[in-house]
């Protein structure tokens, strides 16, 4: 099976040099990682070019033209110029344990996405840890450098986990994993299924409800990825239209027609986007 990392990226680079840094040090490494780039100002190279021939996989930059917040159209981007079986979606700003992908292998199944827990570090810990990654070998030193309070809330978390995990086995659950594009993974066959992301969705939000309302009738349930190590969000502002999204209303009636109609397929998707003209894609190594 093989296995492709799928990171949209706009600016911020130096956080994606640290999830490099993360996929460099993972137990079982990916065939390929696809950073998806919405047109970022920076140069992707300048941040990872040192790195990239310590990489065991393939590394491709598929770029498309800064045209506003277009994510959706980024990640099937991404996906479109992927080979892998199973796909691993992150956000740039995420930091994992080394045991990260060998875990969702080992646990991913056809019509399932895993989805993947953080906890979201304040800018002083971000700091912290970015000042350290390069010049660290593990998770576990990077836990080390963070304040003693931390430890408490990683264990407040995992004990969170544990009652879900129950909550599940009893089936006393009133609804399902949401999906959440910080970290997750699928099997490719499931994102197609679904036509991947709707590109009608512009600016920030709902775009991850509607994908996972949509695999969810598709019969493509969510289960939570159980992980030795909680990931770690880094903290960074946040996007200027969140305050209001113009999606909500399309949002809102795409979910009626996705449950009373099982309309889960997108008419503006993986297989029916327009426009692709301005997607340039390098092999960076």
């Amino acid at each position: 099976m093989k296995v492709s990392v799928i990171v949209p990226v706009y600016n911020r680079l130096e956080h994606f040099r640290a999830l490099f840094l993360c996929l460099l040090r993972q137990k079982k490494q990916p065939d390929e990682l696809i950073i998806t780039d919405d047109g970022s100002s920076q140069k992707v190279l300048d941040f990872i070019g040192d790195l990239i021939p310590k990489a065991q996989f393939k590394v491709k930059h598929v770029y498309q033209e800064d045209k506003g917040f277009r994510k959706t159209r980024a990640l099937n981007n991404g996906v479109r110029n992927s080979s892998g079986d199973l796909l691993i979606f992150c956000d740039q700003d995420l930091i994992f344990g080394e045991e990260y992908i060998e875990t969702i292998v080992k646990n991913i199944k056809d019509n399932i996405f895993l989805m993947g827990r953080a906890h979201h570090i304040t800018e002083e810990e971000k700091n912290i840890v970015l000042s350290d990654i390069e010049n660290i070998s593990s998770y576990d030193e990077i836990i080390k450098k963070l304040p003693a309070k931390y430890v408490g809330t990683i264990d407040k978390m995992l004990k969170e986990d544990r009652k879900r995990r129950i909550i599940k086995t009893f089936k006393l659950a009133k609804r399902g994993i949401r999906l959440v594009g910080m970290s997750y993974a699928l099997m490719k066959n499931s994102y197609i299924k679904v036509n991947g992301y709707d590109e009608n969705y512009i600016g920030w939000g709902q775009e991850d409800d509607d994908f996972g309302n949509r695999l969810t009738v598709a019969g493509v349930n969510g289960k939570e990825l159980v992980t030795k190590n909680i990931q770690l969000h880094l903290w960074h502002y946040s996007d200027p239209t969140k305050v209001h999204s113009s999606n909500e209303e399309y949002y809102y009636k795409r979910k009626e027609e996705i449950f009373s109609e099982k309309d889960f397929y997108c008419e503006r998707g993986y297989e029916d986007s327009k426009n692709r003209d301005d997607v340039t894609i390098k092999i960076l190594n």
